[in-house]
């Protein structure tokens, strides 16, 4: 089969013909139809300090947002069937720890992440997968749609975190495909959505999704007080730090009101410095973090959300092309011109 294989610890991809992968007894074997990138895949494309301090084991095949067929399962396998379509949890817990056999799987003690941490990954024509991390699509969902469940749910997982309540200001520091996400789904719950980007391409992307009131330019001028010349001095009631940087986490701090909530899920490559007795202790904020998704009470949230057309996913969807042109992909990412690709195996 075709895959899109990362073979060493520099720049690059090669895309191969490798064996299509073996089965274990709780396993299924998934027909991949739509996968998409991600920024992990970024990172491994161009093997920068995130990549290494991951520590992936070498040559594997990249990706991990995906949906597909099943058509084959594992003899002890009792949650899906031959037939269904899937989408692809990243989270592979050990499903023995204490955080796994409390509820709290997404943090395992010995998480690996699918397509980071395994050989297996989604940019290949099949994928074998755990059917712990197998969610059955509802029926007639697209393909597409089926393989942005799992970077909504990261969206989802930061609104939850959040916890909104009735008339609140959000601002979104970041319009990739999550950020976007995060302010659709706070317009659905009433909420006065602001957001904010330095890319020219993501701002006008943002623009036409429409779920924010404005999209603010950071790439000039003074951010905090533009926002806050649209929400007013006060500041926000929740900000989503969505960027990954360490600006925007200072802008955060900035930009809440006080009592407010700051949420950080954007994956800075550096950590910042913070005067966290003015912005944190005097200002008497809630910072919280997340990662991934809550398996599975996030999938179902944003099911019936899409259910209800609050939520569009296929929203972020800007390309989609076959395996074979995979390098281009990761060429239209590293311009900034593109929000989710999907390749299609």
């Amino acid at each position: 089969m075709k895959a899109v294989m990362k073979v060493d610890t520099k720049p690059g991809i090669k895309i191969m013909d490798i064996e299509k992968p073996g089965l274990g007894p709780r396993d299924v074997l998934v027909r991949v139809r739509a996968t998409a990138y991600c920024g992990s895949d970024m990172h491994l494309y161009k093997w920068d300090a995130a990549a290494v301090k991951w520590n992936p084991p070498l040559p594997k095949v990249l990706g991990h947002e995906f949906s597909g067929d099943v058509v084959e399962a594992g003899k002890n396998v009792t949650m899906v069937k031959v037939g269904d379509v899937i989408g692809g949890e990243t989270h592979i817990p050990c499903e023995q720890c204490y955080m796994c056999r409390t509820g709290r799987m997404h943090i395992c003690e010995n998480m690996k992440i699918f397509g980071v941490h395994v050989p297996e990954g989604s940019f290949a024509e099949y994928a074998v997968i755990p059917e712990t991390i197998a969610y059955k699509l509802p029926p007639g969902t697209p393909y597409d749609v089926g393989a942005m469940y799992e970077p909504c749910g990261v969206a989802m997982h930061a609104v939850q975190r959040a916890q909104p309540q009735p008339g609140d200001t959000a601002v979104v520091l970041g319009c990739g495909p999550i950020g976007i996400y995060v302010q659709q789904i706070m317009k659905a719950l009433g909420s006065d959505v602001i957001a904010t980007d330095i890319k020219k391409y993501r701002i006008d992307h943002a623009k036409r999704v429409g779920a924010a009131r404005e999209i603010v330019d950071a790439s000039e001028g003074n951010v905090v007080e533009k926002v806050k010349s649209l929400i007013g001095q006060r500041g926000a009631d929740i900000v989503f730090e969505a960027a990954g940087s360490g600006e925007t986490i200072k802008q955060s701090l900035d930009i809440v009101a006080k009592n407010g909530r700051v949420v950080l899920f954007g994956v800075a490559p550096e950590n910042p410095t913070l005067d966290t007795t003015t912005y944190i202790v005097y200002k008497e904020i809630d910072v919280v973090g997340l990662t991934g998704r809550y398996m599975y009470s996030t999938w179902d949230r944003v099911q019936r959300l899409v259910t209800r057309g609050l939520v569009d996913l296929k929203s972020v969807i800007t390309h989609r092309m076959p395996l074979e042109k995979a390098e281009e992909g990761f060429q239209l990412l590293q311009k900034g011109e593109a929000s989710k690709i999907i390749l299609a195996p």
